[in-house]
């Protein structure tokens, strides 16, 4: 079919228009360039453009657009051995001396048409010496003689070539124009074929009407002229849709029988697990695209009907449930080439995506926590085990572990709280070791509860009594502290009752938690100050001697470097320190 239905004139080119109307113009305003450079994917009509060109350019019949296909000219090309046109495959000729070849060729003139067409196809397989040796010839090439480049990878060619040629990049075609030409060779050729056999074929071609009609004819040897979907998508082992419907709605449903059930379908029909993992990516795309209306069911190739039913499919699936489900297949794909077992492999990874559990967006668990300020204790037990189980689905524990938020028994809000800072202190260590313990709190994700700790210090009482006295203080300028983290320790007293749960388990003792505010005391201040001064003005401070001498010389610091202190471990490190 493809050598068969093979374009004759521009006028029978499919996706091309663009090109065919602008070497029309040219041919008519006698503007013809004299090398020309294709570039497209395979299957676009590169090469048949370049025969195209040539059988018009050559005609002698009296339409200078559409060559007749009764003169001399056109029956030369068309016998397959053209006399006038020389077509040189680059891959299995790519040396110095087949260019050579061409070049010698150039300086005779034609011998039946009007032109010398030399067609080059994957030009980029040249070697670099074949590239050098067409230069002089390019920029300067007798009237005679038209020199026409085909290539799919335009990036290899040189530079030099490139600025001697006129280049046209041919487009992958769409779905509809290769659809629209099958379902024309069809109407030619007696066969009947439905809409959805026909894309198929379209849809599997990706973009190449070569690569349609060679799928076309693979089907028509098996179905005659009766052709149907399915009897297209067993000769090419493409899975039907329903299989994916199936699948989707057994991981929405976590059915793992149901999904072991449409692998065995699969395998049962011998449909390959490379295009069942290529179909499930482009459904999941198609599902993804109907949910958001993103785009037309014309714009996916889809019906009316079947844009319907993606949309009214897995609706219990999130976008982002969806997207891990397409991350999980992509790394399916990329380990299936190298499994020994790629059945086990495809089975346990739908099996997986059918045992996640849902995404919950986690404004949505923020806002059920902000709701619980103020709540009965029934009403706030019940609403910690909802936000509880909307923890467990955005963020499922670890196999290992088995273990979730709700069964943590209840007793209050924060009675499952664990610090991630292991140990316990004694009452003499709790005062120092309190900022150690701090600074855990924002390692543990509560922000609001580590906000409203900071900057405070932990003071104790009398080692010896019971319960212990413990005082969380807030220090500042004046006695009378009313900074935000101690505003918000106020108005939370719930923060309180947690901070003594987590003071009683670090001491593993009864304690009496106070709150308290103060100024800083003449040492703090000291300290407060001498923090925020620079190692610089540091140094000045302690060496009068740098001040006197600054005062001497007008000195200005430029800029200071910390000294490197040497170590010395031991007795031959020392001497090999001295040799050094």
């Amino acid at each position: 079919m493809a050598r068969k239905w093979r374009p004759k004139s521009f006028s029978d080119m499919v996706g091309q228009e663009h090109i065919a109307k602008t070497l029309q113009n040219a041919i008519e305003g006698d503007r013809l360039h004299r090398a020309f450079l294709f570039t497209g994917t395979r299957g676009v009509g590169k090469t048949t453009s370049a025969r195209i060109l040539a059988r018009t350019l050559n005609c002698k019949g009296g339409d200078p657009l559409h060559p007749c296909g009764e003169c001399d000219s056109c029956k030369d090309i068309d016998g397959g051995n053209p006399m006038d046109v020389l077509e040189i495959d680059a891959a299995s000729n790519t040396g110095v001396d087949n260019i050579r070849d061409v070049i010698d060729r150039v300086q005779y003139p034609p011998v039946i048409g009007k032109y010398k067409v030399f067609i080059i196809d994957e030009v980029h397989m040249l070697s670099t010496g074949a590239f050098n040796a067409l230069l002089k010839t390019l920029e300067e090439p007798p009237e005679h003689v038209i020199f026409i480049f085909a290539t799919t990878e335009v990036n290899k060619v040189p530079q030099t070539i490139l600025s001697r040629v006129q280049r046209f990049d041919f487009k992958r075609l769409t779905m509809d124009q290769i659809r629209g030409r099958l379902r024309y060779i069809c109407e030619q050729e007696g066969i009947n074929a439905t809409d959805e056999a026909l894309d198929i074929f379209a849809e599997k071609a990706d973009g190449s009407m070569r690569d349609g009609l060679t799928y076309f004819d693979q089907a028509y040897a098996f179905t005659g002229s009766e052709m149907t979907a399915d009897a297209v998508r067993s000769i090419l082992g493409i899975p039907p849709v329903e299989l994916f419907f199936s699948l989707i709605n057994a991981i929405e449903g976590h059915e793992l029988k149901g999904v072991f059930k449409m692998v065995d379908d699969a395998c049962t029909r011998g449909i390959e697990f490379t295009p069942l993992l290529d179909g499930f990516g482009k459904f999941l795309r198609n599902l993804l695209y109907t949910r958001i209306d993103a785009f037309t069911a014309d714009d996916l190739s889809i019906t009316d009907e079947l844009y319907s039913k993606f949309k009214n499919t897995g609706l219990n699936l999130s976008n982002g449930d969806l997207l891990r489900i397409s991350k999980m297949l992509t790394d399916l794909q990329g380990q299936l080439r190298y499994s020994t077992n790629p059945r086990l492999l495809v089975e346990t990874t739908f099996a997986r995506m059918a045992w996640l559990d849902r995404l919950v967006e986690l404004r949505k668990v923020l806002n059920n926590v902000n709701k619980l300020n103020g709540a009965s204790d029934e009403a706030l037990k019940k609403k910690v085990t909802e936000v509880a189980a909307a923890l467990n689905e955005s963020f499922p524990p670890t196999v290992d572990s088995g273990e979730s938020v709700t069964d943590i028994p209840y007793s209050d809000p924060f009675a499952g709280y664990s610090d991630s800072s292991a140990g316990t202190y004694s009452r003499y260590e709790l005062a120092a070791a309190w900022p150690t313990i701090c600074a855990n709190f924002a390692d543990d994700g509560d922000l609001m509860f580590s906000a409203a700790m900071a900057g405070t210090v932990l003071e104790t009482g009398d080692v010896k009594a019971n319960p212990f006295p413990v005082a969380l203080t807030y220090v500042g300028e004046t006695e009378n502290n009313d900074s935000w983290n101690y505003q918000s320790i106020k108005e939370h007293p719930e923060f309180v009752t947690r901070l003594q749960t987590i003071l009683e388990d670090k001491l593993q003792t009864k304690i009496e938690l106070s709150i308290k505010t103060r100024a800083y005391t003449e040492e703090e201040r000291h300290i407060r100050e001498t923090a925020k001064m620079s190692p610089y003005e540091l140094d000045m401070q302690k060496e009068p001697g740098f001040a006197k001498l600054q005062e001497i010389f007008a000195a200005e610091l430029v800029y200071s470097v910390p000294l490197k202190k040497a170590t010395v471990t031991s007795a031959a490190d020392e001497n090999e320190e001295n040799d050094n």
